[in-house]
């Protein structure tokens, strides 16, 4: 995908648009700046979350997620639950199109579902391990799993349930097919994505715009100059080092909210020397989560020792407490394991995102102090995705985590087969616990469960967790409808221009 993209062709179809360089205020329209192009658009296949925020607004599963962090109708309009917790019965809404025009069945629910279940298939087929069954009863939806899962609701509002035509199965990576409330017009890579209103979208008062432009603007410094000229009408995520250009703007509004995202230092638990746990407990103690919160996002963050934010309420355990900051420890257990004058190593960030790139120099900083030098690769995000996520060719790197709307799929990154365990942490206490948090009904002793997977992550020194930074969107202060999510979307559908 990455190679296609790099070639500089053009995926357009449907419609062609043109985008001018002047103001893009107008009633129907809005420019929005990302700061990195998406891999892809299949749902089964994607992983980056610049694909997803986007999907979002193509794509649709029978779930989605709401800006409170419910679970709401989105294909289905509503849905029943056997008692004992192994049957989900989704009744799908009725005169619902895609994009080609061709209405929603049941039947392609199946076909998508059933698919995205399919190890052999998808990536993320991990994640739906416990489903049986897949049916289609009419114009209902029937799942059943082999046990009962406290977290399934919320995994089918992930990217990867989406539901599509079959019959531009070959094609979604570069022209998704969806019925949501956008149509992908034109994607120029590395240059914008032009979404269009879907005529036929289900939803009668939505979108509010005709049209939204992503912009691909990878330098913070000139997403905030286009914002200012008014060739920008939104960004996302600020940069935090970039607000003083904009705190003071009469004609922009700043909207300061939780992120629900995890910026740590991954590690490889598999090669030496971090597959020793004293190791990995000295670079621990050797960072001081404090002054990378100061020093990168200018202290627009929140101090984690957790995989889980503190925005997920009381899912949250505080571990921050359990590597404080010493570099006294950090040598002596480096000398322990057999490194007294320390070692050397790599470490990875990712181009697109300042900053994880920033917390990563700090970092490197803090851990020359004890002995430990970094020799710091910055690499483009196509190539951070396959040598470091797919094929976990690293040692060290910094990057974030997006939440979820439950903890398991947090949680089960650290599974021991999981796909998206990066950090190749294997532990059969950790993956039993998991389980059993997804059979677990009382509610209480599900908080207890989660609570205790996070103390093992801890206990294990699996990774350093740094910090929730805050979410800053940026906008026109006459744009309005902005919802922020407990999980990485960009809702454009509800953006309007206030009269």
């Amino acid at each position: 995908m990455r190679r296609l993209i790099s070639t500089g062709i053009v995926v357009m179809f449907l419609l062609v648009f043109t985008a001018g360089c002047s103001s893009t205020q107008t009633s129907d329209s809005a420019v929005v700046a990302i700061p990195t192009d998406p891999e892809g658009f299949h749902p089964h296949h994607s992983v980056a979350a610049a694909s997803g925020e986007i999907a979002f607004n193509i794509y649709e599963g029978l779930v989605k997620a709401a800006p409170d962090g419910s679970v709401i109708p989105a294909l289905a309009e509503k849905w029943s639950i056997s008692p004992d917790g192994l049957k989900y019965t989704f009744t799908l809404r009725e005169k619902v199109k895609f994009h080609n025009g061709r209405d929603l069945t049941a039947e392609d629910v199946v076909y998508c579902l059933s698919r995205l279940i399919d190890p052999e298939i998808s990536g993320k087929a991990v994640d739906f391990a416990g489903v049986e069954s897949i049916e289609a009863e009419g114009n209902n939806v029937i799942i059943s799993l082999q046990a009962p899962n406290a977290a399934f609701l919320a995994l089918l509002t992930e990217s990867g349930a989406a539901v599509y035509p079959p019959e531009e199965e070959e094609n979604l990576f570069t022209r998704p097919v969806g019925t949501g409330p956008f149509v992908l017009a034109q994607w120029e890579p590395n240059s914008q994505l032009v979404l269009e209103k879907f005529a036929d979208y289900w939803h009668p008062d939505l979108p509010k715009l005709a049209q939204v432009v992503l912009k691909i603007i990878p330098e913070p410094a000139t997403a905030v100059n286009s914002l200012r000229t008014g060739h920008v009408d939104l960004i996302p995520r600020l940069e935090a080092e970039y607000l003083h250009q904009v705190e003071d703007a009469p004609d922009l509004k700043i909207i300061d909210s939780p992120m629900n995202l995890i910026q740590l230092l991954i590690i490889n638990n598999a090669v030496p020397p971090f597959d020793d746990i004293r190791v990995r407990k000295a670079i621990n103690y050797a960072v001081d989560r404090e002054e990378i919160i100061e020093g990168a996002a200018w202290g627009m963050g929140s101090a984690v020792g957790s995989i889980i934010s503190p925005a997920m309420d009381f899912w949250y355990k505080d571990l921050t407490g359990t590597y404080p900051h010493d570099p006294e420890q950090a040598r002596a257990l480096l000398a322990e394991a057999g490194y007294p004058d320390g070692f050397s190593a790599s470490l990875h960030l990712p181009a697109p995102y300042p900053l994880h790139c920033s917390a990563g120099e700090i970092l490197a900083a803090q851990l020359s102090r004890v002995g430990i030098d970094l020799n710091i690769q910055v690499v483009e995000w196509g190539t951070w995705l396959e040598q470091i996520y797919t094929n976990r060719e690293f040692e060290l790197t910094v990057v974030g985590l997006t939440g979820r709307l439950d903890p398991h799929t947090m949680l089960n990154r650290y599974q021991s087969g999981s796909g998206r365990n990066t950090s190749n942490f294997s532990s059969q206490e950790y993956d039993e616990l998991l389980a059993l948090g997804l059979q677990e009904t009382d509610p209480e002793q599900r908080v207890a469960i989660y609570r205790e997977l996070q103390s093992i992550l801890a206990r294990e020194a699996v990774n350093v967790f740094i910090m929730d930074p805050n979410q800053l969107a940026v906008m026109q202060e006459n744009l309005q409808g902005w919802n922020n999510y407990p999980v990485y979307v960009l809702d454009l559908a509800a953006l309007f221009w206030a009269k």
